[in-house]
């Protein structure tokens, strides 16, 4: 039995190009990929670039660079998150519960996030992080139909919130979208956390 690596990249070309922003916004460029998959398709795009590069995927991570078996939520509970400066969030559903963790357990300075947002087919699916359930009250499809709808202003404010925590500045962000069966949202962010 194998096991499915679900992995977006309905828009390769856009995730390169908001993580091209972030990379450009971030001097010294330490990544770590969260959720990097077994084609390493963003270490290829544009982070095997770093001066340093770890990515880690629960399922099966590409062979590419250094890489560890282990889950995004794990590894940013657990690892030393100071020794990165660009994080690649791409948790094939709601990656809030992820960047918020990351914003609370980086030291301080400047770091910047490239975040995956598949929001709508989370919840479409049952996979969503319990985040975007809280903030909306969401728990099946009608709650799908009501994301659609409200998608925009649900990202602001989640968007918002992380601007919102004790000590962070949300400095810069950027944000592309591609729309097929399910919309999926890159957003690039720069954020200085102070002590």
């Amino acid at each position: 039995m194998s096991t499915q690596t679900h992995t977006d990249n309905s828009s390769l070309s856009l995730k390169v190009a908001v993580s091209r922003w972030v990379w450009d916004h971030i001097p010294e460029r330490r990544v770590l990929d969260l959720f990097c998959g077994q084609q390493g398709w963003m270490y290829q795009g544009i982070w095997h670039e770093a001066s340093e590069y770890l990515g880690v995927d629960k399922f099966r991570p590409h062979r590419l660079a250094t890489t560890l078996k282990v889950s995004a939520e794990r590894a940013v509970g657990t690892f030393d998150l100071s020794c990165y400066t660009i994080f690649d969030v791409d948790t094939y559903t709601t990656p809030w519960v992820v960047a918020r963790r990351i914003c609370v357990r980086r030291g301080p300075g400047r770091f910047g996030m490239a975040l995956t947002l598949g929001d709508e087919r989370g919840l479409k699916n049952g996979h969503s992080n319990e985040i975007t359930r809280r903030m909306i009250g969401a728990s099946g499809l009608s709650d799908y139909r009501l994301l659609v709808r409200y998608r925009q202003f649900i990202q602001g404010l989640l968007l918002r919130s992380i601007g919102e925590m004790p000590g962070i500045t949300l400095v810069e962000a950027v944000k592309g979208e591609v729309v097929k069966q399910s919309t999926i949202t890159y957003i690039g962010l720069v954020v200085d956390k102070q002590v």
